[in-house]
């Protein structure tokens, strides 16, 4: 892991150049792919995919964005090898937005709106995951959801569930993050002590268990509890990366005749939505960011990422000294 120049390609006429300002780590996908667990991504590569920028130059083929937009991006067109060893890319100085936008998936380029801080903007990226799962299930205002797990997606599921109705409760095993939640506006939340979750969150569920559950730890241990949680007809929202063979008994998920969804990445439309909430006072992420670093202390970044996830909860590289 290194800060390094490379040669850009030659802006195409659909391009957006794109200065950036700010883009975020995802502690989670990017953590995955540091270590090898992510199979479509090879050596060398240049990670990142929450990019946030003022564009610079609008290609004559590229309609509906000027110079001067402030803008998230979520790729940029890279020299080989690195545009074949992974679809990240967008921790560079500069941008190439490619004219790539399919409907409900990534790629997406979207304005941000005044009001929201370009380190925001970042994390609306991730909350927009956390949306999209959101948006996988039915929520009732008479629901009650259980989110399992406190990092930025854990924090925004919370936060979406809540307003679209839900009363949500959270649980982790670090207290900092439990009273983030809390100070977010979360009904109630649980510091896990590492032993049988339900024990624990017993006195704040309804006795049948809760209409939703979320889980974004990715541990099995925890994923195998969940069936105890849920209600009869319950909903639980694999909002995780699992990767590999993940052992997950489903005897408890099966007796509650559970509604499982897996959500994956995200999209403009999710990310708008944030964008909105955000406006609206009811999606806080700028608490959530515990640490910023230059692009020239990434080594340092990355490996906070891999050796100490209790210390952070979002990152963000501040590229407007470099």
């Amino acid at each position: 892991m290194g800060f390094h120049e490379i040669e850009m390609p030659e802006p195409a006429d659909t391009d957006l150049v794109v200065r950036a300002t700010c883009t975020g780590i995802s502690v989670g996908t990017e953590r995955w792919a540091l270590i090898s667990q992510r199979q479509e991504i090879s050596f060398p590569n240049i990670p990142g995919y929450l990019g946030v920028g003022v564009v610079e130059n609008a290609g004559p083929a590229r309609e509906g964005f000027s110079e001067g937009d402030r803008v998230f991006y979520f790729s940029t067109r890279l020299p080989e090898p690195y545009a074949s060893n992974s679809w990240m890319g967008t921790h560079v100085s500069h941008a190439l937005v490619p004219d790539q936008e399919p409907k409900d998936w990534p790629p997406y380029v979207c304005r941000i709106p005044e009001g929201i801080s370009d380190a925001e903007a970042a994390m609306a990226g991730l909350a927009s995951v956390a949306a999209r799962g959101a948006d996988m299930v039915k929520v009732l205002t008479s629901d009650i959801a259980v989110v399992l797990g406190l990092g930025l997606i854990g924090q925004s599921s919370a936060q979406v569930l809540r307003a679209k109705g839900a009363r949500v409760v959270v649980a982790d095993m670090l207290e900092l993050r439990v009273n983030q939640a809390l100070e977010m506006g979360c009904e109630e939340g649980v510091v896990l002590d590492g032993g049988p979750i339900l024990p624990q969150l017993k006195h704040l569920i309804p006795e049948g268990g809760a209409d939703i559950v979320v889980d974004t730890t990715s541990v099995a241990p925890v994923v195998n509890q969940v069936g105890d949680l849920l209600k009869m007809d319950g909903q639980f929202i694999m909002q995780g990366y699992y990767p590999g063979e993940t052992p997950v008994c489903f005897d408890g998920l099966h007796a509650k005749r559970a509604l499982i969804r897996i959500p994956c990445a995200q999209s403009k439309e999710a990310h708008e939505y944030c964008h909105r909430l955000m406006l609206g006072g009811m999606l806080k992420l700028d608490g959530f960011v515990t640490h910023t670093f230059s692009p020239q202390e990434a080594p340092a970044a990355y490996a906070m990422v891999v050796e100490r996830p209790q210390d952070f909860t979002g990152i963000v590289f501040d590229w407007s000294q470099s």
